[in-house]
């Protein structure tokens, strides 16, 4: 009798130092990519000059407009966090808009903290453990809403794109889009595929990726099941214009934060049309997997999109010091609340082995047929 609690310890006990054992192989991986595209940053910039241009700066105007540039972007934070509970809201009518705020600061704060985006799935993670709602279902918002972003952001790359009239090359920037497209429109066609024909799809999709991995097939199948879930509660609660609007809402305020802190906080004369350009450009960036608050992958892709607007070799400096000013700020409106929810909510701040958890818990999403 006394061996069972000394053998659930030890498994317990192992599970963890498997969990903290992934945890740094992956620290260790996002640190290098997230070095290597720092690498491909300085390489681009002129950086004999950047610590002399820095010292230029004016610290009290930067600030001032840096006070603007949160305000605005505290309605883009915001907008995100009640779009994600009006996916939530339709899977249970009854459940806290609160709770699921709460939720939503711990998520995102982790997506930022932990490296190659292992805080993904902490946000359904923590608020199936907090409702009756279950791992699968809300997954599925979270897929709705990267796959909605993913095509939005995609979009408007190529409409931005259409009507530059730069001098710049732009090569790489359509070719950030077509690998974007391919993979965005790929998971949507798979998504309404499966959403329309849901077995022949799931069929499919064991077909083709059973071919290299069962065990990868059957995840993909695991996540487009979740899909349904999630954009079949959307569509049944006809919340889809609400969606789209508060979409709108937080990408507008990302671009004009933005624009408004370059524009006047650093004199770039960069139209509010071209930040979107950025924008589109920067968040494709930074959907791949890298360092702790996409460090490496923020800053290449930020420079490499304002290269399209401005002469590096005469405004490097203020634009590598936009784009740090944007990255630290961001960080910090996403985080600071999150760590003041985590403050009052011991459960909540132990976001590696929550991590390892939830990961776990999407392994073991079941395919239904």
């Amino acid at each position: 009798m006394s061996s069972l609690p000394s053998s659930k310890q030890e498994s317990q006990g192992s599970g963890q130092k498997k969990s903290y054992r992934k945890f740094v192989i992956s620290f260790v991986l996002a640190n290098l990519i997230g070095a290597f595209f720092l690498w491909l940053t300085a390489r681009e910039l002129p950086m004999d000059e950047l610590k002399q241009g820095f010292e230029r700066l004016d610290m009290s105007h930067v600030l001032t407009w840096s006070m603007v540039f949160v305000a605005i972007y505290l309605v883009c934070h915001g907008a995100r966090i009640v779009r994600w509970y009006d996916l939530v809201k339709p899977l249970d009518e009854s459940i806290e808009p609160m709770k699921v705020h709460k939720v939503c600061l711990v998520g995102f704060t982790a997506i930022l903290l932990l490296p190659l985006r292992l805080g993904e799935f902490i946000r359904p993670y923590l608020l199936s453990r907090r409702s009756n709602l279950g791992m699968s279902s809300l997954l599925g918002t979270a897929v709705v809403e990267r796959v909605i972003d993913g095509l939005v952001m995609t979009g408007l790359l190529f409409v931005t794109l259409a009507t530059y009239q730069g001098t710049a090359a732009t090569g790489f920037a359509y070719g950030v889009g077509a690998i974007s497209a391919g993979v965005f429109v790929g998971a949507l066609s798979f998504c309404l595929g499966a959403y329309w024909r849901r077995s022949q799809t799931v069929a499919l999709v064991h077909t083709l990726f059973g071919l290299v991995s069962t065990g990868l097939a059957e995840k993909l199948a695991g996540m487009l099941e979740a899909f349904i879930e999630g954009f079949q509660a959307l569509v049944k609660a006809h919340t889809i214009g609400r969606f789209l609007g508060l979409t709108l809402l937080y990408w507008g305020t990302n671009a004009l934060s933005m624009w408004v802190f370059a524009r006047w906080g650093f004199g770039l004369d960069v139209g509010l049309w071209d930040m979107v350009t950025v924008m589109a450009l920067l968040v494709i960036g930074i959907m791949i997997p890298a360092g702790p608050a996409m460090a490496g992958n923020f800053e290449y892709f930020m420079t490499r999109a304002l290269s399209l607007f401005v002469v590096m070799e005469l405004f490097g400096v203020e634009a590598t010091a936009f784009a740090a000013s944007v990255h630290i700020l961001q960080f910090l409106v996403i985080v600071l609340p999150g760590f003041v929810v985590m403050w009052f909510d011991p459960e909540s701040r132990h976001l590696i082995s929550l991590s390892g958890e939830a990961t776990e818990e999407v392994e073991e999403i079941e395919v239904v047929d």
